[in-house]
């Protein structure tokens, strides 16, 4: 069954996190790095994972300022969605993250993590909060 794929997408990293199959759960997928602002790599290791999962909808973090005005990040997110729109990915929904980064480090510190350990698993952990804002938002 169908999945879907939650991103938290930084200028070197890809938080990914992932559904169950009947879309109830969100797990931290993978903390994938890239070189600095090489997205065509991110996009394609997102590709693959769609085809490798089953992946029906991606939900991509939307890091609006706090205001609601749209900065630099927020718009390199609507163009990174707009990428994998045209090469061929289930559709693509921008989801506000704020907060969500601050929710995942307290959550890996509250189990332990140090600081080294919280870097390397921040962003996969940030990328399941923002899957479950979505998931909590299509229940309301």
């Amino acid at each position: 069954m169908a999945k879907i794929l939650g991103l938290d997408l930084g200028t070197k990293t890809l938080g990914i996190a992932i559904t169950n199959s009947d879309k109830t759960l969100a797990v931290a997928y993978e903390n994938y790095e890239f070189p600095p602002f090489y997205y065509k790599l991110a996009r394609e290791h997102v590709l693959a994972i769609c085809a490798k999962e089953d992946i029906e909808l991606i939900v991509l973090g939307y890091p609006l300022n706090i205001d609601g005005s749209k900065g630099e990040r927020a718009l390199s997110s609507e163009r990174f969605k707009e990428d994998l729109l045209r090469e061929g990915s289930p559709p693509v929904v921008l989801v506000n993250e704020t907060y969500t980064t601050i929710e995942a480090y307290e959550e890996l510190r509250a189990l332990g993590y140090k600081k080294a350990q919280i870097k390397k698993k921040i962003d996969e952990v940030a990328a399941k909060y923002i899957l479950m804002n979505y998931l909590g938002q299509r229940k309301e």
